[in-house]
């Protein structure tokens, strides 16, 4: 009987510490079909989890948020700013504002804002489901979107490539008070120069809320009774401060409010601006109430974005020959070769043969900065130990 009791025990813990993710469908919008994803164990003892986050490729550049709780221009009662455009005192180009993303839904060529959300890998992205499927049902709404990273004052930034959405990830059953979350697969790997967000979760409600949450959105109605601010959805805007709603489907602030367009994008905690987690998609406009991330969602999530949660870096060449990457490129590229301590002579030239500039690197993975040039193509001719190669490259 005691062996027969500790078997049982056994058996139980083991029942109680996995459990499995919930069916979560995938909508491929270029063949037009229908795939699921489910079980997906996972165990229910990990208090919390978070995936990496990372700082993008385009430069090194991030920007040094404010960890200060905001006492001024905040909402009655709270500790939760009021929300500011975010140009008038970032720098956009830096992480990790860049991960923030406009979505459109484009529908008989033309193009329509939709709704806000952020990058968690180097090609997904993470919004709200009612944002794409009619609310508390598996029917989209949409058949073709776009991303565009950083879109402001009605324009798309040069630094990085907008990208159309090849799939849409929504739970089976979703419902607008749970779950209402969706990640987007882009068909380009657009993450790679801005950097992503990690996302996580958290089961210790005081551990989760202790901390200053940022988020970043495009809010795309004016609404003068709940704010005084003129919004069309053209411009990113931020605000900041301390959450005080955490339960089991929702974080948020209560006594705030939201705005329409501002629907799927992410309430981030940010720690000495050295980690940088989503936990949650925005849901409702009153209490700015984000879906919140569970062990549930967060395991199935990471299943999804596993493969694209790592830059993968160019192979190392034989036989003495060189990659050039990134290729095409913004602002900047990197020379890779089999010796990496050699020096190399690297020559610019236009398509008419004119030098346009001359550097010498000392090793491997040296930036050459090329951010004044125009777009185009451009030959590099690279000189080492007396032996010449001329590469190609574009810049856009």
């Amino acid at each position: 009987m005691k062996k027969l009791c500790v078997l049982l025990c056994i058996y139980l813990f083991h029942f109680i510490a996995n459990a499995q993710t919930k069916t979560i469908y995938a909508f491929d919008l270029v063949n037009g079909t229908t795939d699921s994803i489910t079980s997906i164990a996972f165990d229910t003892s990990i208090v919390s989890d978070t995936t990496r986050y990372f700082t993008g490729t385009f430069n090194s550049n991030i920007e040094n948020l404010n960890q200060n709780l905001p006492v001024t221009n905040v909402y009655p009662n709270t500790n939760f700013a009021f929300k500011r455009q975010a140009s008038l005192d970032y720098d956009l180009n830096k992480y990790p504002i860049r991960t923030s993303v406009k979505i459109f839904n484009i529908h008989n060529d033309t193009v329509g804002g939709l709704c806000s959300g952020s990058l968690i890998s180097r090609k997904h992205v993470l919004t709200a489901a009612h944002c794409v499927s009619r609310v508390n049902t598996n029917i989209l709404f949409v058949d073709s979107l776009m991303v565009a990273p950083v879109y402001d004052n009605g324009t798309f930034n040069s630094n990085f490539n907008s990208s159309y959405v090849n799939k849409i990830f929504v739970f089976k059953d979703w419902r607008i008070s749970g779950e209402d979350l969706a990640i987007l697969e882009l068909n380009q790997n657009i993450g790679a120069s801005t950097g992503w967000l990690s996302i996580g979760f958290n089961k210790v409600d005081s551990v989760l809320s202790n901390g200053t949450f940022y988020k970043f959105s495009y809010p795309g109605t004016t609404l003068l009774h709940i704010d005084s601010n003129h919004y069309n959805g053209d411009s990113l805007y931020y605000n900041y401060g301390k959450i005080d709603i955490v339960d089991s489907l929702f974080i948020g602030i209560n006594g705030t409010s939201g705005i329409p367009g501002e629907s799927g994008s992410s309430l981030i905690k940010i720690v000495n601006n050295q980690t940088y987690t989503t936990y949650g998609a925005l849901t409702y406009a009153n209490g700015l109430r984000h879906s919140k991330i569970n062990n549930r969602e967060f395991y199935v999530f990471q299943h999804i974005i596993a493969n694209d949660l790592t830059t993968v870096p160019p192979v190392i060449p034989e036989n003495g020959d060189y990659v050039i990457y990134p290729n095409p490129t913004v602002n900047s590229f990197k020379i890779r070769s089999a010796n990496r301590q050699s020096s190399m002579d690297v020559l610019l030239y236009d398509q008419v043969g004119k030098l346009i500039k001359s550097q010498t690197a000392i090793g491997v993975d040296q930036d050459i900065d090329i951010s004044q040039l125009s777009n185009g193509v451009y030959f590099i001719k690279i000189i080492s130990e007396g032996q010449s190669t001329t590469k190609k490259i574009i810049k856009n």
